[in-house]
């Protein structure tokens, strides 16, 4: 336990609501696991709603650390590329015994977390976009509008992410996953084929 009272709270909501989902956590929980009063909860946040979303942007900023320090070990786009997808793909699948909060949890909250999701779509595009365009400026990758390509692949993935979450993919599942992200890759290698 953190010895900062915001910081356990945090901790503990983020491995409560990721045990039962957003309805079945109640605030006593939290407070237990946290190891505080209920009274403590609310002097850091208004509400069981602003509760989760400070978790939901806790677990958001965690996972662009931990996807930045993945991609620095990747040297070319096209290793960069995959590791987004294997990275993201794996956040968006990790069970709820991992102290994280899972997509599938933040789809559960419904319409008081449906504002955030925005935004987290354009975060994430920003980061495979510039990704997808260093590659088109080293010649690796022809894509006419890097954004675009980018947002699609970031919205499969997050499609994605609360199927694998609930259903764990077989291993022709798998495979069939791996091989569909490596024809997108190939097809950035592609060049245009002439216009007439």
């Amino acid at each position: 336990m953190s010895s900062d009272p915001r910081t356990a709270i945090l901790n503990a909501a983020g491995e409560v609501f990721g045990r039962y989902g957003f309805k079945k956590a109640s605030v006593e929980d939290i407070a237990k696991r946290a190891g505080v009063g209920k009274g403590s909860i609310y002097l850091h946040f208004e509400n069981k709603e602003a509760l989760f979303e400070a978790c939901v942007k806790q677990e958001v900023a965690r996972g662009f650390v931990e996807l930045r320090a993945r991609l620095r070990d990747a040297k070319t786009p096209v290793e960069q590329v995959r590791t987004y997808i294997r990275c993201r793909i794996e956040q968006h699948t990790r069970k709820p015994e991992d102290p994280r909060i899972e997509m599938a949890t933040v789809l559960e909250l419904g319409e008081a977390a449906a504002h955030m999701i925005p935004q987290m779509v354009d975060e994430e595009t920003s980061v495979l976009a510039a990704i997808i365009e260093h590659g088109v400026i080293q010649g690796v990758f022809h894509a006419g509008n890097s954004r675009q390509v980018a947002r699609g692949l970031v919205e499969l993935i997050m499609v994605l992410g609360p199927w694998m979450l609930t259903s764990e993919p077989d291993e022709q599942s798998q495979k069939a996953l791996d091989a569909s992200f490596e024809v997108f890759i190939r097809g950035l290698t592609v060049p245009p084929l002439p216009t007439s």
